[in-house]
Formats: C-alpha cells, sequence, structure tokens
C-alpha cells in the first residue's frame, strides 16, 4: 500500500510502540521528502495512537506545520539528513536491550549471525549531550557524515539513517535482535562465537528456480501469513529474517525474499515445485533446505526458520540448550540437535538425517534455529516453547542459579503417558 510521509511515520511509531521498542513519550521518526520538506513525529503525543493528522512537517524555509510540535529532538534529525543528502529517513528509540549497551558505552556484535554488518552499515558511538539541543546534532551528524548508518548514544539509545523509513526499521530491529542476543549470551556467562567476513559471505548464494508456475488459492497461505506476522509481534521474526514454509500438493508454499513478513499477504507467498516456482516471484534462500527436509520425512507439514535472541543466545556460544525443564518443554521439543555453521549450505544432508517429528528441532550454530510442526500452527507452538526455554535457561543462569531438570524416569513417564 502507498503512504504518504506522514502515514509511514504514523504506522511505524505504532509499530515500534507496540513491539515494546519505544515508550509513549520516547522515540522520533523523520522523513525527507523529495522536496526537501522534513516531515517528523511530535513532541509530547502518545506514541501508541499517533494518526497522520499528528505528524508535523518543516519546509525548506523553516516553516513549520501541524497541530503540535515538532519532536524536540528535531535539530539532530535535521542534522544528519543535512550531512548524508543519500539519507531520506532517520529513526531514533530507546529500546531496552540498545540503551544497556548505551550505558556501558559499548558496540553491539555484528558479526555474531550473517545479515546484521550487511543491513546495519558501519556502526559509531556518538558522546552525550543533552537531548535536543544543537551539540547532540552535531555529534550525531558528524559521525554519519563519516560514512556511518547506525549510531549508539551514549546514556540515551540509537539513531539509524536509510534511504527509506522502512528499511530504517529494518536495520533497527536486525541491530536490537542483535543486542538481546549478545544479553542472552551474556547471561548464560559464555563468550560469544563471532563469523569470519569469509563465513559471513557463504549466505550471498541465492538458490535459482524457473519462474513458470500459475499462483494458486491454497487455504494454507493465510495459515501461514497469521503465523508469520505472529512471529513478529513476539519477537520471534524480524522485518528482514525468518522463513515460514508448509507442504503443499506436488511441493512447497514459502514466504518469500526480500519483503517485510510483518506486512505479508497470502499473495505474496510462493509456491515451489522442484526448481520451479510461481510467476514474479522469488522464494526464500532456503528453499532448497526446506524441500530436502519435506522430501525425506512425509510426516512434517510445516517449517519455520528463525533467529528469536534468547535461543541464539545458545547458538552463538558453547552453552547447551536442556529441553528436559518442564514436560510441555520435552513434548514440544524433544531433544534438540546442534549442527556447525555452515551446515545448511555444505552438509544438508546432516540436518535432513537428524530433524524429524521425533526430533522437530535443528540448532544451526550462528545461523538460527530450524522447527518442524505437523501444521503451520503446531510449528509456530514448537518455536515459541524453544523460545520460552531458552529464556528460562537465561534467567536461572543469570541468577547464578542450580538448574534441576527432570530425571531421566521422568522423561519415559512422559514419552509413554503421551506416546512420544
Amino acid at each position: 500500500m502507498n503512504m504518504n510521509p506522514a502515514q509511514k511515520i504514523a504506522a511505524v511509531m505504532t509499530r515500534l510502540y507496540n513491539s515494546k521498542l519505544t515508550t509513549t513519550s520516547g522515540g522520533n521518526l523523520s522523513i525527507m521528502d523529495e522536496n526537501g520538506t522534513l516531515w517528523i513525529s511530535p513532541s509530547g503525543v502518545d506514541k501508541a495512537h499517533l494518526t497522520e493528522e499528528d505528524i508535523m512537517s518543516v519546509t525548506p524555509d523553516g516553516v513549520v506545520h501541524g497541530k503540535h510540535r515538532p519532536s524536540t529532538e528535531y535539530p539532530f534529525h535535521l542534522a544528519v539528513l543535512r550531512s548524508r543528502p543519500d539519507l531520506k529517513a532517520v529513526l531514533h528509540a530507546h529500546p531496552a536491550a540498545l540503551v544497556a549497551y548505551s550505558l556501558e558505552r559499548k558496540l553491539p556484535d555484528m558479526d555474531m549471525f550473517p545479515g546484521v554488518a550487511s543491513l546495519c552499515g558501519k556502526i559509531a558511538i556518538a558522546k552525550y549531550a543533552l537531548p535536543g539541543s544543537t551539540r547532540l546534532g552535531d555529534l550525531i551528524s558528524a559521525e554519519f557524515a563519516a560514512g556511518c548508518d547506525t549510531v549508539l548514544l551514549e546514556n540515551h539509545g540509537v539513531v539509524l539513517g536509510a534511504d527509506s523509513l522502512e528499511r530504517a526499521f529494518q536495520m533497527f530491529e536486525a541491530l536490537d535482535f542483535s543486542a538481546r542476543t549478545g544479553i542472552a549470551a551474556s547471561m548464560l556467562h559464555r563468550d560469544v562465537r563471532h563469523l569470519s567476513a569469509d563465513s559471513l559471505a557463504l549466505k550471498n548464494a541465492v538458490p535459482s528456480y524457473e519462474a513458470v508456475l500459475e499462483a494458486d488459492e491454497d487455504p494454507v497461505r493465510e495459515d501461514i501469513v497469521d503465523k508469520a506476522v505472529r512471529c513478529c509481534g513476539h519477537h520471534l521474526f524480524t522485518a528482514a529474517t525468518g522463513v515460514y514454509a508448509s507442504r503443499t500438493k506436488g511441493g512447497f508454499i514459502v514466504t518469500p525474499a526480500g519483503e517485510d513478513r510483518a506486512r505479508l499477504t497470502p499473495d505474496m507467498l510462493v509456491r515451489v515445485e522442484g526448481d520451479k516456482c510461481e510467476k514474479g516471484k522469488v522464494p526464500s534462500p532456503l528453499s532448497p533446505i526446506i524441500s530436502d527436509i519435506f522430501k525425506a520425512h512425509a510426516d512434517i507439514e510445516s517449517i519455520v526458520i528463525a533467529r528469536p535472541p534468547y535461543i541464539m543466545g545458545f547458538a552463538v556460544t558453547d552453552a547447551e540448550f536442556n529441553s528436559h525443564m518442564i514436560p510441555e518443554g520435552y513434548i514440544c521439543l524433544k531433544n534438540a540437535v546442534r549442527h556447525g555453521y555452515g551446515c545448511i549450505e555444505n552438509n544438508p544432508e546432516e540436518i535432513v538425517d537428524s530433524i524429524s517429528m521425533k526430533n522437530p528441532i535443528a540448532i544451526i550454530e550462528n545461523d538460527c534455529v530450524i522447527v518442524a510442526g505437523t501444521s503451520p500452527l503446531n510449528a509456530y507452538d514448537r518455536l515459541e516453547v524453544l523460545e520460552f526455554g531458552a529464556e528460562s535457561l537465561c534467567d536461572i543462569a543469570s541468577m547464578n542459579g542450580t538448574i534441576v531438570p527432570i530425571s531421566e524416569e521422568e522423561i519415559r513417564e512422559i514419552e509413554v503417558a503421551f506416546n512420544l
């Protein structure tokens, strides 16, 4: 849907607030249009209920239009956009994880898994200055002028600039997930395993499909979209990452490459059959491993691939994820199998052989988790239970507590009772 700058700012701010990535009074967004007019969120207005009419504009001659006052951070938005004419949007917010890094005055790791560094660009820290001051604008814009697209503010939050507000949001979400993953790893008291430039480049390959298939109206499309959007709302997917697929006659239907996961519609999904896909669409780059799993396991009907922060805390360290915590966890997850980074590309048969409805979780180091299910809802449930379990383990590790898992005898009792 085409939106004007005011509509975009209101929509993205609502998304930030609903995702608990900003507060009622915190955060501000801006867009510079083709006429040089700056559109910016207002000051002192509830971020949960912004409308198009609430958004302010400032014309090149400095005249302010709108029924409120522009954000008090207006000076640094203008300074950043003037310092970098290639940028058309600025996002500033104070999510808890990134604020934690700003308090320590430390940058989040960008090389724990692929895609973050390439999406967020060069990152730096700007010195603290009074919010709304000219000095703060000078400090931030200097970092952008030096080539940064992402700037962490000491004791404040983060500022990102991009060629569109949609891309700025994707950058922000990717950085926030990296910060959350780094915090999860710290809670586990483990060192983070970093990826080399060559390892990060491993993900650049895109599979080739012949786009000749006609579109269909399979009802599973609605189901996939519902679960993918829910994943975004529950911090299991980001706008830029997360894959959902479900088996269909002759092949499978999968989320597309490059589309915002929270804005998917059924017609955007891609049907894949062998080496063919729907006309005019590009399926997820992970479609080959999905295809291999479906071919090998007739009882797997749905697959979800994601990078939720807490379970990724295990994936980027040597911490062992133990599903023997609560009965629901073991019933849903069985025993998660761990695989080395690059396994999807270089040794996919290892994953195909290990994953099944008996062991539906594969943890790929520094990459993702692959979750198998008997339906889109069943796969979603397993992913959600996996992340909840990982969060519980991180919590108890941060408390320096002693984990008391369910005993092997109790596990056998569960297996008998639930026919596992």
